[in-house]
């Protein structure tokens, strides 16, 4: 079995951003020095999850799960070392050396093939739709449209070039059908305008497809594959990405042709989900860079109650940004084709506020001369409000009164309870003294390794109190400890300099000598002048300690 040389791996390692790695999966805010998020390995309201992109490491104060970046992704997508590395090779595009000959499967280069060949079958009908559409080649050229023709021409030209079927399949280009026993392959995507859909990092993983024959349904996308999750895609992302970032500022559409449209017309910001909502999964794409973001949905009843959803689910996540929706039956494509350049603009420039709308849609059901029906939109609007922040509650408890025709006092705030506790109360009610000081000198020797010889020579295992697993694993230098992680990634505790350390180890030997001193004064199996030789002995350290001198260990038997 070829294994993957250990250079490689350090290669990987090297190259990898932790932040980066671990936004692919949730949504992280930075937060300070570090970043912050509510840890994806257990259930939490309050973020305990910390990451720290300089040293490399997460970990959760909740749960005490700690790692680097491939941990992470073992641990989310329950895989083996190895196809960790595979994975986060595969999608950041870095080579890995095996000992021995070995191809791994090249998943990208049977989409990439595809790509291809979808793009050499535009016919007439395809440029014909395309031209329709107002599509420009240049743009057509930048989303790569291309066409599938019908499953006999897609399946003769697989096997042609020899391509796996299975891995076809696998990949979500072909489907099957068992017929008696016998797997009869198929192409899933023909007689359709074809839209390659690239991962964040720019590699395709799928396909979406717009009929030009007589399917039943207009649009479809790839299935779910290993590469292909809907739910966490954005179509146009990759062409989009930059200039989100330059912006500011991200619009999110319903469909491919809005998007391509949109980037026709200068807004090179717009991405649209799959043919799927918005939900948790699509926000640590679109968090990175922090954008404010537009909803920008069609007029119907369906795209309304999609922008609903959306704009409550960002205003929950405390994203700024708006809402546009397009009414008369036109879309973002529609205007851009119709040359409506500046009454777009008007639209994507002005939107209503993510609040606003929620607070707006949630109104609008109701008939507030209706008593009972403005009691139950009073109930729902406090509902969304006491899950928004205190000072968005007390702006919109105003608003709200003036939309309702309601007093104030009818429109109570809900105070949130601050979970996170003043450090003075976390050490009384959960740490005492002597656990702080010995994490600050483990955190001290992790922070400058120089240091661990000049801690070793005075303080041994025994001398600590909580912390002795932990000092365990420093003196094995086994740093991916999660205790020792955990240590090294809390904030609360400050790594100290040489001479201020000296400091803590005298805590440390101090509280040591004199729990051996009252061992000592119990002790019934030595004799009188025995004893009392230890216990000057003992009161000399003490005292020793108390002047600022350092103790080097000695134990009973060593008297």
């Amino acid at each position: 079995m070829a294994l993957i040389t250990q250079e490689s791996v350090e290669n990987l390692k090297n190259r990898l951003d932790i932040v980066e790695v671990i936004s692919h999966y949730i949504e992280v805010k930075k937060m300070g020095a570090t970043y912050k998020a509510c840890c994806p390995f257990h259930q939490e309201k309050t973020p305990s999850f910390v990451i720290n992109a300089n040293k490399g490491y997460y970990h959760c104060f909740g749960c005490g799960v700690s790692g680097d970046s491939i941990r992470f992704v073992m641990e989310y997508e329950k895989l083996s070392y190895k196809e960790t590395l595979e994975r986060l090779a595969q999608i950041y595009n870095i080579p890995l050396v095996y000992t021995q000959t070995h191809k791994p499967k090249e998943d990208n280069k049977i989409l990439d093939f595809m790509n291809e060949y979808y793009q050499s079958r535009l016919n007439e009908e395809a440029n014909n739709y395309i031209k329709k559409r107002g599509i420009t080649e240049s743009i057509r050229k930048l989303f790569e449209i291309g066409y599938a023709p019908n499953n006999y021409e897609i399946m003769g030209y697989l096997q042609k070039h020899f391509i796996s079927l299975s891995e076809a399949l696998n990949l979500g280009v072909l489907g099957v059908d068992n017929e008696n026993g016998v797997k009869h392959y198929y192409a899933r995507l023909t007689q359709r305008l074809i839209f390659p859909i690239r991962s964040p990092q720019n590699k395709i993983v799928g396909f979406g497809g717009r009929t030009l024959g007589n399917h039943r349904a207009k649009y479809i996308n790839s299935p779910q594959t290993k590469l292909f999750n809907k739910s966490q895609l954005l179509y146009g992302y990759p062409q989009a990405k930059e200039n989100i970032y330059k912006k500011g500022e991200i619009i999110v559409t319903e469909g491919y042709l809005d998007v391509i449209m949109l980037h026709q017309a200068g807004f090179n910001n717009a991405v649209a989900t799959l043919g799927t909502a918005l939900t948790k999964e699509h926000l640590p794409l679109i968090a990175k860079g922090n954008p404010k973001v537009i909803i920008a949905y069609d007029g119907d009843s369906a795209g309304i109650k999609a922008a609903f959803k959306a704009a409550m689910l960002l205003s929950l996540a405390q994203k700024e940004g708006g809402v546009v929706i397009f009414d008369k039956g036109l879309d973002p494509a529609d205007m851009v084709n119709n040359g409506e350049i500046e009454q777009l603009k008007d639209l994507l420039y002005n939107p209503t506020s993510l609040i606003d709308f929620v607070f707006g849609e949630i109104i609008a059901q109701y008939d507030l001369n209706n008593p009972m029906q403005k009691d139950s939109c009073l109930k729902e609007s406090l509902e969304f409000l006491h899950q928004l922040s205190s000072v968005l509650q007390e702006e919109y408890r105003v608003w709200l009164g003036q939309k309702l025709h309601l007093p104030l006092h009818l429109i109570p705030v809900k105070t949130h309870k601050n979970n996170i506790k003043p450090t003075s109360e976390i050490l009384q009610n959960n740490e005492d003294f002597y656990t702080l000081v010995e994490k600050i000198i483990i955190k001290s020797v992790l922070e400058d390794m120089e240091l661990l010889e000049y801690v070793m020579n005075y303080l041994e295992t025994s001398m600590f109190f909580s912390q002795r697993e932990a000092y365990e694993k420093l003196l094995k230098k086994d740093l991916e400890d999660s205790q020792l992680i955990g240590i090294l990634l809390d904030e609360r505790i400050k790594a100290q300099n040489k001479e201020n350390l000296k400091r803590q180890m005298i805590m440390v030997l101090y509280k040591h000598y004199d729990e051996q001193r009252k061992i000592l004064i119990k002790d019934s199996t030595l004799s009188l002048r025995e004893k009392s030789f230890l216990l000057r002995k003992y009161q000399q350290y003490l005292e020793n300690l108390k002047k600022g001198d350092l103790i080097i260990n000695e134990s009973l038997h060593s008297f």
